[in-house]
């Protein structure tokens, strides 16, 4: 399972590891219970408006273990955050290559992207878990180590074989 990382995962990461792996969602409290799991407070706003059953896991890890990383302790994570969406927020530009920044997304400046990469820059070590292609993008640009959802659930043990699929 991971040697001793720390996981940042985005809203559509949390949800995307509860829809494929309903029956070993439960795996994750491990996680929430050492510490190596943690959400952005802004993402924990995001599963309570969008996400009935994965919200009652996630309040619970909060309640029981403090997963959620709140922004106003943090001074750091109070002036990367704004630095980050001022820099990614519009567009994100990797080489010669221009993409689409933290706002193009459906929730727009609502989003709770660069807060997820806000928080990777200031805690060292963590990772970011995250498919969403901006942010991916100015994780890269600032340094920060990011994976996949399905990177992620291979390495915390949630699995499935293709075959099963047939079963």
């Amino acid at each position: 399972m991971g040697s001793g990382n720390t996981y940042v995962c985005d809203t559509a990461s949390l949800i995307n590891l509860f829809l494929h792996f309903p029956k070993q969602f439960k795996k994750l409290k491990r996680l929430a219970e050492n510490g190596t799991l943690k959400i952005p407070e802004g993402v924990h706003r995001e599963i309570q408006r969008h996400s009935d059953k994965l919200h009652t896991f996630v309040d619970r890890w909060e309640e029981q273990h403090q997963i959620v990383i709140p922004m106003k302790h943090n001074p750091k994570l109070m002036i990367e955050l704004p630095r980050i969406e001022q820099t990614y927020g519009e567009k994100i530009r990797v080489g010669n290559k221009e993409y689409r920044g933290f706002w193009k997304s459906a929730a727009g400046r609502k989003a709770a992207d660069g807060l997820v990469v806000a928080v990777g820059k200031v805690y060292e070590g963590y990772i970011i878990v995250s498919d969403d292609q901006a942010v991916q993008m100015a994780c890269f640009l600032e340094n920060v180590p990011c994976i996949g959802w399905t990177e992620f659930a291979r390495r915390v043990g949630l699995s499935s074989t293709q075959t099963e699929l047939f079963s």
